[in-house]
């Protein structure tokens, strides 16, 4: 559990030490979050379940003034691929270390920590500084059990959701198409830890 200002941010797992799924779920049901509706449906529907199958695991943050959920993400352990030629040498060097080389694709694939899910609901005072301390603070609580140097996260294409996040220290790699079928881009970002 992590407390900062007047919120509390706790893992999935943590609270069903203390409540059941049901009660959980009660909480979860009034998040609203009309910006996009995908973020609102992952908490109500599979938060609960994909942490208990240790698929990702969701941390809730709750805003102890109004006593509600106001904010989640969802932290996973997945591989990425990069094009060798879009690395800044740098780069290429810290995860060397912790990945496969393909010389032949030229492709690098470390195991990465994702960023599945960032959101918050609708009339939440939070701001996205406020999440990050959350977000940063479990990342290197993760990277301190077990290592790791690197985290990406998959974003609208949508210029002001890139620019926070490039303000954050995220840089592009990849765009690619949503694998639901729909014809929309998804802005692939990394950044090293």
């Amino acid at each position: 559990m992590y407390n900062y200002k007047n919120y509390l941010c706790f893992s999935i797992s943590e609270l069903l030490r203390k409540y059941s799924k049901e009660e959980l779920q009660t909480k979860f049901n009034a998040f609203s979050c009309q910006k996009n509706k995908e973020i609102e449906l992952f908490i109500k529907n599979n938060s609960i379940s994909f942490s208990l199958k240790h698929q990702s695991v969701s941390y809730i943050i709750f805003d102890t003034t109004v006593n509600r959920v106001v904010a989640y993400f969802a932290l996973s352990i997945k591989p990425i691929r990069f094009d060798i030629t879009t690395l800044s040498n740098t780069a290429l060097k810290r995860l060397e270390r912790i990945s496969e080389v393909d010389l032949i694709d030229n492709t690098i694939t470390p195991s990465a920590y994702l960023i599945a899910q960032l959101g918050k609901s609708d009339d939440a005072q939070i701001d996205i500084n406020d999440i990050f301390y959350f977000l940063d603070n479990n990342i290197i609580d993760i990277q301190n059990a077990c290592g790791g140097v690197v985290e990406f996260l998959e974003s609208e294409n949508n210029d002001k959701l890139i620019a926070l996040y490039q303000n954050r220290g995220f840089k592009i790699f990849n765009i690619r198409k949503s694998k639901s079928g729909e014809e929309r881009k998804l802005v692939q970002m990394y950044r090293l830890i």
